[in-house]
């Protein structure tokens, strides 16, 4: 089987959540985000690193309880591309499942799928015809989410050689990659559904995602 990594982005100091914490080490329905996100990976993936600032190394790992493998962002960069160029690059792999900490809702099942439809892509490409897909992106509602998405090997020298070009947008990162995104119609068959890329960025958000996890485990 192709050999899967899991790489878990830990995020920053989570300002917009108005917490005096890293927004990985918010407690969610019981349970740290980032120990949530680890879980997650963890179920699908063949080996998993968590990518972050080297300042909250320490803590990070701390929290997790286990020795998880840590690649710190970039020296002099920051932000979720920096965090993505320094989880890829971490270990060889077939296909990487890139994880934000702050899509708590995304489930093993749904990530699972995405990893095969774009492994299945990837076999299937005709030599001679446009490149094999190197990224494989939700886009719900039209919005990228790269946070929660598929890459190839040859993603990590292209990211990479973005960061240093000066570019610190992931999305814009991303779409030099010419990605295969995938839209409403196949979200929809993914087990969850759009709910997998809810984003927890503002207290609201938070409040929602607590009560939706709530709402899982009572039914």
């Amino acid at each position: 089987m192709a050999f899967t990594l899991g790489v878990l982005l830990a995020g920053g100091r989570g300002a917009r959540l108005g917490m005096q914490t890293p927004k990985a080490l918010v407690t969610l329905a019981g349970t740290t985000v980032i120990e949530r996100a680890a879980r997650t990976l963890e179920a699908v993936c063949d080996d998993v690193v968590v990518s972050g600032p080297e300042d909250l190394r320490e803590a990070l790992s701390a929290a997790l309880g286990r020795r998880l493998r840590y690649a710190a962002d970039p020296p002099a960069a920051a932000g979720p591309l920096a965090g993505v160029v320094a989880g890829l690059a971490a270990a060889d792999f077939a296909a990487a499942l890139v994880l934000g900490v702050d899509f708590p809702l995304a489930v093993p099942q749904a990530l699972r799928r995405l990893v095969a439809w774009f492994l299945e892509e990837r076999v299937a490409h005709v030599p001679g015809s446009r490149p094999a897909p190197s990224a494989l992106v939700p886009a719900p509602g039209g919005t990228p989410q790269p946070l929660v998405a598929a890459y190839g090997p040859e993603a990590r020298e292209a990211l990479a050689a973005c960061l240093v070009a000066g570019e610190r947008s992931i999305v814009s990162a991303v779409r030099t990659l010419a990605p295969r995104w995938i839209e409403d119609a196949l979200i929809s068959e993914l087990e969850g559904g759009a709910e997998n890329f809810f984003n927890v960025n503002h207290p609201a958000d938070l409040a929602e995602a607590e009560r939706r996890l709530r709402e899982r485990r009572a039914s």
